[in-house]
C-alpha cells in the first residue's frame, strides 16, 4: 500500500469520525480539515444502522446526519428506505396494507421502480449541488 493510499485512509477516517461523532457543523469540519465541503462529503461514508434490510438482509445505513437525526435508513443494495425507531435503532418497515397474495407481486414492481426513480432524483440533486459548489469555489479563487 502506498503512502498516498494510507494518507487518504487516515483523512477519510478522520472525516468520518468528526462528521458522525463530533457534533460540529460541516463548515467547521471542512475548515478544521482544510477541505472543501464537497471533498468532505466525498470522504464521508454512510453509518451502519445496526439492522438488516427486511428485503435483502444487507445492513441498513444512515446516508447522512440529517437522515440519522430524522430516523431514515436505506439499503445500499436494493434501495429499501424506511423510518427507523428513535436513537439510531432501525425498525422494520411500516406494515403494508393487507392485500391478496396475487396483488402483492404486481404491486412490488411499480414500488421498486418508484424507489429507483427516487434514488436517481436524489443522485442528480447531489450532483447539482456538488457542481454548484465546484463552480463557486473556482470563481472565488480567480
Amino acid at each position: 500500500m502506498s503512502s498516498k493510499e494510507t494518507e487518504d485512509q487516515k483523512l477519510s477516517a478522520r472525516a468520518n469520525e468528526l462528521y458522525w461523532r463530533s457534533g460540529q457543523s460541516v463548515n467547521q469540519i471542512a475548515e478544521e480539515m482544510d477541505l472543501s465541503k464537497s471533498r468532505l462529503y466525498g470522504l464521508v461514508e454512510p453509518l451502519p444502522a445496526g439492522s438488516p434490510c427486511p428485503e435483502c438482509q444487507t445492513e441498513l445505513l444512515f446516508p447522512n446526519r440529517t437522515a440519522m437525526e430524522k430516523g431514515f435508513v436505506s439499503c445500499p443494495d436494493c434501495g429499501f428506505e424506511s423510518k427507523s425507531a428513535t436513537n439510531g435503532q432501525a425498525a422494520g418497515p411500516t406494515p403494508p396494507d393487507p392485500q391478496p397474495e396475487a396483488d402483492q407481486d404486481t404491486a412490488s414492481a411499480p414500488e421498486r421502480q418508484r424507489l429507483g426513480s427516487k434514488r436517481v432524483l436524489w443522485g442528480s440533486a447531489l450532483l447539482g449541488v456538488a457542481a454548484g459548489l465546484y463552480i463557486a469555489i473556482r470563481q472565488r479563487r480567480s
